[in-house]
């Protein structure tokens, strides 16, 4: 969103390039981008008709490409504008999902609030969940309670505030809750910060391994820990696999 909605507010698409077919993007030619937000992980375009829903998964990436820029090679679906310029959803993993929608509700209506509104409040964060029995990692990638933190940064978190990824979120104090909140809210900042001074050599966003220099946390079971130096450990939790710290995280 921040590299994006600048630059694109205003254009018509004139055409659109569907990874698949059956997409059901024809419609789209001809519509006004009148803004560029997120909500998560979900990019929600405003049109003059209706929206457009990108879901970026965890490695989808949208890019401004000038007219004489040759496509990116993982570009799965591509939207031109009015000015010749192209909207590219690079996607190497195939794990972005794009939709047409009537309204922005038809498509974050079913998402929980997003972790970096500022209207969204570590007291909110504590009585949203504090009550829940569901192991806290688990809780934090369910998008219906918390819109916008994935794997690798949900263990991130839980690193920076000093919990364990299996404690039950009803066994948390509301004091502890509330530091979790202001380590999510840490983690991913830090992140758009880190994606925003390293760019690839198109300019575009530059796309990272699963761990780089946004995270503390070193996702190898058996590093040492940032904190105390002692191994980390990993485990299954949910079908993805959590890293964390046994003695650090209570």
């Amino acid at each position: 969103r921040y590299l994006v909605a600048e630059r694109v507010a205003g254009r018509v698409i004139s055409g659109v390039d569907a990874g698949r077919p059956g997409a059901g993007l024809d419609g789209l030619t001809g519509r006004r981008i009148e803004s560029v937000e997120r909500h998560g992980k979900q990019m929600v375009v405003a049109l003059d008709r209706g929206v457009l829903g990108l879901h970026m998964g965890m490695t989808g990436r949208l890019v401004v490409m000038k007219p004489d820029v040759e496509p990116l090679r993982y570009a799965r679906y591509t939207f031109h504008l009015d000015d010749g310029r192209r909207i590219e959803l690079d996607d190497a993993r195939r794990w972005a999902a794009v939709r047409l929608a009537g309204s922005a509700e038809d498509l974050i209506g079913s998402l929980g609030p997003d972790a970096l509104d500022p209207r969204f409040t570590a007291a909110e964060f504590a009585a949203r969940i504090g009550h829940r029995r569901a192991v806290i990692k688990s809780l934090l990638m369910d998008q219906s309670v918390l819109a916008g933190v994935g794997n690798i940064y949900a263990d991130e978190s839980l690193h920076r505030a000093g919990i364990s990824p299996v404690r039950r979120a009803h066994r948390i104090s509301r004091a502890r809750l509330q530091r979790l909140h202001g380590a999510i809210v840490e983690t991913l900042e830090s992140a758009v910060r880190f994606i925003q001074d390293h760019p690839g050599a198109d300019g575009s966003p530059f796309v990272v391994d699963a761990y780089d220099d946004r995270m503390r946390l070193a996702r190898r079971h058996r590093a040492p820990c940032p904190g105390c130096g002692i191994p980390i450990r990993s485990r299954r939790l949910g079908g993805r696999t959590a890293y964390y710290c046994p003695g650090c995280q209570r």
